[in-house]
């Protein structure tokens, strides 16, 4: 019986791994919208809450760090669908390039869905995984150790 119940641990520990979701962090387009020119690295971070995700290019002159943010999508039925109705939704990722020049103050900003894609790798509770524990691994097991009990 003492290893059924690590069976068991084994196999919703496996399961549960399943559900974490890995993305980038990222800004809300709201925020991005409201970058100036001429504001300071620590504001920009301030501002959209995130720390730059990698630096693009660096020189004597500027420096070119990559953000990430999200626009926001709707969601809605086609049969229903209008210019602005919906549910808003979050949408795809969007790179937003700021240069820096030597004393750390935007020289300027740019949005690129391009330069770098980012993939969610997305894992959610599989359905298929819990119907096959239910219906074939659990009954499977608990015939085997039934079995082995009865001898």
């Amino acid at each position: 019986m003492k290893y059924f119940g690590i069976l068991i641990a084994v196999y919703l520990l496996s399961t549960l791994n399943s559900c974490i979701m890995r993305a980038p962090k990222y800004a809300l387009s709201e925020n991005v919208m409201t970058l100036k020119l001429g504001q300071s690295k620590e504001q920009v971070s301030k501002i959209l809450g995130i720390e730059p995700y990698f630096v693009v290019s660096a020189d004597d002159t500027q420096t070119v760090f990559l953000y990430k943010y999200r626009v926001a999508d709707r969601a809605t039925l086609p049969f229903l669908m209008k210019a602005t109705n919906g549910k808003k939704v979050r949408g795809k990722f969007i790179n937003l390039l700021v240069t820096y020049d030597s004393s750390n103050l935007i020289k300027s900003l740019k949005s690129c869905d391009e330069c770098d894609k980012s993939v969610v790798d997305n894992k959610k509770f599989d359905i298929n995984q819990i119907i096959l524990l239910f219906t074939v691994v659990l009954p499977a097991v608990l015939i085997f150790f039934g079995l082995k009990a009865a001898k």
